[in-house]
């Protein structure tokens, strides 16, 4: 097969912005967006004038959440997409195969958000979960036991996520890695995920546990949008057939 040459997969300095093809003025948006919109959000949340309006965006089946899984949906198909291109190209197992369950479990978190249809289609709570689910609906993270420790599982992807960003630079788990201009997402889950939990822990003050409960909810946004452009931002590595892969893992480390 033959595919477009790898030109534009370059990152041969920390903060190159030219990374899979991005121009600088798109890497630096995707850099600092998680920080202003984070920012954004907590202003609206402080602000009495907008207060109102912050909390009703952050409410169940409102803008937010429902973006939240729209996103995910979407990172979901396209992580499919990569893993697809990634096998076409000669890539090994490890590394499609890796896209498929990553893409897989976004899925299983989009439809976890709109409770597998139930707010969609309106059906009824199956008896099996009514008892154990704290909301009464037919998910997996609301049942007893679970519901209200999800910041471990963010904790968990920001964490994760740093992690991907160090792999990147090592040949061996390039076609893998996450680009650097994904790491103030990852920062701030992972910030965000470490409060909560201390706050579990050692509760600080009850409007900060409310305003983290609040913005929670943002995390996750801010997750489904940095996993959809960890796809996009990879499936660069893909568009030029085996040769590329190959020349990929060939490339010098970053400075």
């Amino acid at each position: 097969m033959e595919c477009k040459s790898f030109v534009n997969f370059s990152p041969l300095r920390r903060w190159d912005f030219a990374y899979a093809g991005v121009s600088g003025g798109w890497g630096a948006v995707i850099f600092f967006a998680p920080v202003l919109l984070f920012c954004l959000q907590a202003a609206l949340l402080v602000h009495p004038d907008s207060r109102q309006v912050g909390l009703w965006i952050l409410q169940e089946n409102h803008p937010v959440e429902l973006l939240t899984f729209v996103v995910f949906l979407f990172a979901s198909v396209g992580g499919l997409f990569v893993g697809f291109r990634a096998r076409r190209c000669g890539a090994s197992i490890e590394v499609y195969g890796f896209y498929g369950i990553f893409s897989v479990a976004l899925l299983f978190i989009a439809l976890e958000e709109v409770a597998w249809g139930q707010w969609l289609f309106g059906f009824e709570t199956p008896e099996v979960l009514r008892g154990l689910n704290v909301q009464g609906e037919t998910t997996i993270h609301n049942l007893r036991g679970l519901q209200g420790h999800s910041e471990i599982l963010r904790l968990i992807y920001g964490a994760g996520g740093l992690v991907g960003v160090g792999l990147a630079r090592l040949p061996r788990f390039r076609s893998v890695g996450a680009s650097a201009l994904l790491l103030p997402w990852f920062v701030v889950i992972l910030l965000h995920a470490s409060i909560d939990v201390f706050n579990d822990v050692v509760p600080i003050e009850a409007q900060f546990d409310c305003f983290m409960q609040k913005t929670s909810e943002f995390i996750e946004l801010l997750i489904a949008v940095s996993a959809a452009l960890y796809f996009w931002l990879n499936l660069h590595l893909f568009v030029g057939g085996a040769e590329a892969v190959r020349a990929c893992k060939k490339r010098p480390d970053p400075a």
